[in-house]
């Protein structure tokens, strides 16, 4: 799990006179404050950044074929909505920072894996795995993508690339993905409950595919890659996620819950940021202690759900699961115990990277991830994840989340 970079506690007068308000959060008097649509589109063009927009009669999703057909963010309804993904202002205004190493952010963005394991793709053969070596690959931070198509609601992208694991195995592929606002009956349909009136409603989906077009087969010898999605979110002290879990006993199932920031200084474990009830993990996301926890395939039940209770906002992240047992690659290069063992979803809290800095971007990630794909030369596999945002009143949000996750809005309070 990559430890991000932390905001400086002050900025110089020339970083403020260039850049504006890209560190905003390190002087923000609400950190719960969103900024809106109508703002984010007058930092986009004024730093000359390629966004483009999908919109429908309920929201709208800012996109960008030059990040890699990212969602940079969205909002429930015009330019005056709030906006709900966090990305990296910093490093896409200031040409200087590079995104190989430095986190970009964005609300729905694709990734390859794995990081973790001695097969890593985000470390070179021999390399000692650290902060200062760890790279992310092109093809999901440097690379544009092309725009293969675009209509009002619909974009889609690929981009071919290729990268060599810690191994020393040579991979070539071809990535391509789709992103399309949902429709409020789309969200119903696909939720399978009536959406209350009242509630904005501002949702999303991303199909991610890729191709291996090398001549050889992907396996556990010589290598596999994996699938991702991340989607990076606004954090603030009232900010907490759930992820119901499959109950069951652990000779079976393996932990409910890992801590994916193993060392000891920021670890998750005893912190009290965690809370395991019988059905489900909520784990606190305030942007202000790097930790992280991991769920497996054979605990997953697909779903991570998260309430901003400063902002009335419950945001649902569902991907599709796969059948049958299957191996995951490992995500966080701390612990390589279990190659094979890795998390189907992961959550992340971003905070200073020391006792010294009191700032740092707000903001907090869920990842899902797919198995292990042990593809053959000219094979293909999917992943598919959705995001739906919805805003309102606690009567209609509490309606929705009990029905979809049978916990109440009570219980998703910040504790």
């Amino acid at each position: 799990m990559k430890i991000f970079p932390a905001a400086f506690a002050a900025l110089s007068a020339a970083l403020m006179c260039s850049c504006g308000a890209v560190r905003e959060n390190a002087f923000a008097t609400d950190e719960s404050k969103l900024w809106s649509i109508g703002q984010e589109l007058s930092f986009l063009s004024k730093y000359s950044i390629d966004a483009r927009i999908l919109r429908n009669d309920d929201a709208m999703v800012l996109y960008s074929p030059h990040y890699q057909g990212r969602v940079l963010t969205s909002g429930c309804g015009d330019e005056k909505a709030s906006s709900l993904g966090w990305y990296n202002r910093e490093v896409m205004a200031l040409k200087n920072k590079n995104p190989r190493t430095e986190y970009l952010g964005g609300e729905d963005s694709f990734v390859v894996g794995p990081e973790g394991g001695d097969a890593s793709i985000y470390f070179d053969q021999g390399a000692i795995f650290s902060e200062e070596n760890r790279k992310m690959p092109e093809i999901m931070s440097t690379l544009p993508w092309k725009l293969v198509g675009a209509s009002k609601t619909r974009a889609r992208f690929e981009a071919v690339s290729e990268f060599t694991n810690a191994k020393g195995a040579s991979f070539s592929v071809k990535a391509e993905r789709e992103i399309s606002l949902l429709s409020r009956d789309d969200v119903s349909k696909i939720l399978g409950v009536e959406i209350p009136a009242n509630l904005k409603v501002a949702a999303f989906q991303s199909m991610n595919k890729i191709t291996n077009t090398s001549k050889a087969d992907w396996s556990e010898k010589h290598g596999m890659l994996n699938i991702g999605v991340v989607g990076a979110f606004n954090a603030n002290k009232t900010v907490n996620t759930f992820i119901p879990y499959r109950p069951g006993d652990a000779s079976a199932l393996g932990d409910i819950v890992r801590d994916n920031v193993f060392d000891s200084s920021f670890g998750t474990s005893n912190t009290g940021r965690v809370f395991v009830s019988d059905d489900y993990v909520r784990f606190k996301c305030d942007g202000r202690h790097i930790s992280g926890v991991g769920i497996s395939a054979r605990r997953s039940e697909g779903i991570v759900v998260s309430y901003d209770d400063k902002n009335s906002l419950l945001t649902i992240v569902l991907y599709i699961r796969p059948s049958g047992a299957r191996a995951y690659l490992p995500m966080s290069w701390r612990d390589t115990s279990n190659s094979l063992d890795g998390d189907a979803i992961s959550v992340f809290n971003n905070g200073p990277v020391s006792k010294n800095i009191y700032f740092s971007n707000l903001f907090y990630s869920i990842q899902t991830n797919s198995p292990a794909l042990s593809l053959a030369a000219g094979r293909s596999q999917f992943h598919l994840q959705r995001t739906f945002h919805f805003i309102g009143s606690e009567y209609d949000l509490d309606l929705l989340s009990y029905k979809l996750t049978g916990i109440s809005l009570k219980q998703m309070r910040n504790k």
